[in-house]
Formats: C-alpha cells, sequence, structure tokens
C-alpha cells in the first residue's frame, strides 16, 4: 500500500495557486492593453472629429464669404460647392424683411395693429382673442402706464409678483415676446411663431420674399390670394430662389397682382416694400460627416456690410 503523503498535497496546491495566479495576471494584463487600445482609438477618432468640425467650420465660412458680398444674389452658382476631399458648403441668401417686423407693427398701432390681429386669427385664435393678445403686446411696448382696452400694464404685472415689467420699450430679442400677457395664446396656436417675425429688418415687410400667409396678413387679402402672388413671383419653375424668379420693381405692381386697387392701398403701402437693406445668410459647411451651420444677419449700408446676429450650431 502506497504511504499517503501530506506534502504532495501542499505541493499540488501551490502549483495550482501559482497558475490561477499567473492567468489572473494574464487576464488583468489584456485588459489593460485592450483599455488602452480602445481609448488610443477614442482619442484618435476625437482628433479626426476635431479636424473635422473645424474644416466644416471653415467651409461655412467660405460660402458667408461669398454670400456676404453684395452683388451676389439668389440662385448664384458660387452658393453650392462641392470638393473632391468630400468637403461642401451650400448658402441660402434671403431678405431680413421676409418676415413681420414686430417693433415696426407695435410703432403705429392705430393702423397696423390689424396685421397682427389677421395673423393671430389666421392661426386660429378667435377674433377676440387676437385683439386682447395685441392689446398686451402694445402695452408692453409703449411709454405709459395706461392699459389699452383689455391689455396689460405695470398693475398687472405688479399682482404676478413680476415687478420690472412691462419694459416699456421696444423688445430687445423675440424671447422677451413670451413675457407678454396672454402671448401663450399664440404659443399654442403656432409653436413656430418666431419664423413669422423678426427686429432687425428696415420695418416694412419685402413683398419679393415673404411668405403668403404675411403678405395675407399686411395686405389684408386673402392667403389664397396671396398664395397666388408667390405662384407668378415664383417663376415657371415654380421654385423660389432660383435666376427665373420674377423680382417686383415696385410696391405698385406688386399690389396690383395682388389685385390691391390703387384706391384701397392707404395704410398699406407703408407697411410694404420690395426689397430691404439686410440679407440673412444661412451657410452649411461638411467635411468628413459632420456639418456646421451658421446663421447671420447683415445690413448693408452703401455696400458696407454690417453684423446684426450671428449664430452657430452643429448640424447631426
Amino acid at each position: 500500500m502506497t504511504k499517503f503523503d501530506p506534502s504532495h498535497i501542499r505541493f499540488s496546491r501551490s502549483r495550482a495557486s501559482a497558475l490561477i495566479a499567473i492567468l489572473w495576471i494574464i487576464s488583468i494584463l489584456s485588459l489593460a492593453v485592450f483599455s488602452a487600445t480602445q481609448f488610443l482609438f477614442v482619442e484618435l477618432e476625437s482628433e479626426a472629429n476635431s479636424s473635422s468640425l473645424f474644416r466644416a467650420e471653415m467651409m461655412a465660412e467660405r460660402g458667408l464669404a461669398i454670400a456676404a458680398n453684395p452683388d451676389i444674389k439668389k440662385g448664384d452658382i458660387l452658393l453650392s460647392q462641392s470638393f473632391r476631399n468630400g468637403e461642401a458648403f451650400s448658402v441660402r441668401i434671403s431678405s431680413e424683411g421676409d418676415r413681420l417686423n414686430l417693433n415696426a407693427i407695435l410703432a403705429n398701432p392705430e393702423n397696423d395693429r390689424r396685421v397682427l390681429e389677421n395673423l393671430f386669427s389666421e392661426w386660429g385664435l378667435r377674433r377676440d382673442e387676437a385683439e386682447d393678445v395685441v392689446d398686451c403686446l402694445i402695452d408692453w411696448v409703449d411709454a405709459d402706464d395706461e392699459p389699452t382696452m383689455v391689455g396689460a400694464e405695470r398693475t398687472y404685472y405688479y399682482g404676478k409678483k413680476l415687478y420690472n415689467q412691462p419694459f416699456n420699450r421696444p423688445f430687445e430679442s423675440l424671447n422677451e415676446v413670451l413675457l407678454v400677457k396672454n402671448f401663450d395664446l399664440v404659443v399654442a396656436a403656432n409653436p413656430h411663431w418666431k419664423e413669422a417675425f423678426t427686429l432687425l429688418s428696415e420695418g416694412p415687410l419685402d413683398l419679393n420674399e415673404a411668405p403668403a400667409e404675411l403678405i395675407a396678413a399686411a395686405c389684408e387679402v386673402s392667403v389664397e390670394m396671396a398664395a397666388k402672388f408667390i405662384s407668378v413671383r415664383n417663376g415657371l419653375d415654380g421654385s423660389p430662389g432660383t435666376r427665373d424668379d420674377i423680382v417686383f420693381d415696385s410696391v405698385e405692381s406688386a399690389l396690383s397682382i395682388l389685385g390691391v386697387s390703387p384706391d384701397a392701398t392707404e395704410g398699406i403701402d407703408d407697411r410694404i416694400s420690395i426689397e430691404d437693406s439686410s440679407r440673412r445668410i444661412l451657410t452649411v459647411g461638411r467635411s468628413g460627416g459632420i456639418s456646421v451651420e451658421r446663421s447671420v444677419t447683415v445690413q448693408y449700408t452703401d455696400r458696407r456690410a454690417t453684423i446684426q446676429s450671428w449664430a452657430t450650431r452643429r448640424v447631426e
């Protein structure tokens, strides 16, 4: 019979423990190598993205530099360019006057408040609701503390513990409009209401570029009539921003197409124009799968450009 040797068991256990330790060390080293490799990949990817982001911004800048030239018009072939390395830019130019200037309208409420009432009604507000909202807008910008019919002056806002409102001055940003009493009705009716307004144009609505609903509101015609006007304005191809667009050279000719008779233009012709000194430039630069959008409003005075607003964002 073989004699039992306890030391043999201890030796086997020691070998097993050593093997487990070695395997554990190998696992840790493998994990460390894998992690380091992943960090390297992430770093390389981050550097590549940073480079592409920078190049995309440069593409957007190139488009902006071209579009800011006052001699460049909508539809120019220079506004969309692609390069062999996959980089590209595209630019859209529009008049800042294609939106209603809210401050300009509220500066002449006796004549122009109907523009806002018409627009808010078209968006779905009852006529009395639209009138109430306009009253509140007027009270926000006028210099006195006397409320209009159902508007809101300092007493109303004080009761809401809003002690510095209304500001009693023209709006400095469209975000301020959200502070006005009852304007939440407009936001509920049209969440994209900001697309209809500007504070940066000369004032009158540019009939050569404005959309149908704004033309209808400003000129006091039906949306259907304004849509027909735009179909004429877009030219034979039916697309805006192309070389065959019809550019009206006078307010009178535009109103004639809209069906507004000469004896009915009083109070309307001051609200509209056929050109604005400010243009909105939207340029998108692309590089390596990354796109950057830059939106700039530029005002021109004797061919000298002044930047009025500037915004940049990455487009996913």
